[in-house]
């Protein structure tokens, strides 16, 4: 598990980018995303997974875009980002994005100010953004998140792959024992390789 540090290079080059941004007077949400975005791109890698922006989803019937999308290596979506201006509402704006379908499973929602994590449809916590603790334990927290379908699927895939020496063994042993007692079945299997190599 991904346990990052208040010290971490990418949570310190977060601070200091959106640190420029807003000495430039910086306010709007579209100016603002890039560093939280890069920041979450890195943490995402660290954990082995990767951000894709912009990726429409469908979340309870609906279709959705979230800002951000963080996928596992089997490219399952593990938890969704959500950008805000500094000027809105940020619980108003979280309201209006849950009741127009955006996923609560795994969500950051932020305004560059504060982060509102949710976990298993609920809040799970709220973490400002000019802490570095606090950032290190908002992306600890979100990129840990496992819920129970998603850490099944992986728990079978990684049995699945075990396992293929075995099946490949099994299959191996079937096709010669075929060939050894039926000799339909090796003309068959010889035709086969024969079809194949011919249409190389």
């Amino acid at each position: 598990m991904l346990e990052l540090s208040p010290t971490d290079p990418i949570v310190k080059a977060y601070l200091a980018d959106l640190k420029h941004l807003k000495d430039q007077q910086v306010t709007h949400e579209l100016g603002l995303k890039g560093p939280f975005q890069n920041l979450l791109d890195k943490a995402a890698k660290k954990r082995g997974w990767t951000l894709v922006p912009e990726l429409s989803t469908y979340s309870g019937g609906k279709r959705v875009v979230p800002d951000g999308t963080v996928r596992d290596e089997y490219r399952l979506a593990r938890g969704w980002w959500e950008a805000k201006d500094t000027s809105d509402n940020l619980a108003a704006e979280i309201g209006k994005k849950l009741k127009a379908g955006y996923p609560s499973r795994n969500t950051i929602f932020e305004d560059t100010e504060v982060a509102v994590l949710y976990q298993n449809r609920g809040e799970a916590g709220e973490y400002a953004l000019d802490n570095p603790l606090k950032i290190a334990t908002l992306l600890t927290r979100f990129l840990a998140h496992d819920e129970t379908d998603e850490a099944e699927f992986k728990r079978a895939m990684d049995e699945f792959k075990s396992r293929i020496p075995d099946l490949a063994d099994s299959l191996r042993e079937h096709i010669a024992e075929a060939h050894k007692n039926d000799c339909k079945s090796r003309e068959a299997f010889y035709g086969f390789l024969g079809f194949v190599c011919g249409r190389g």
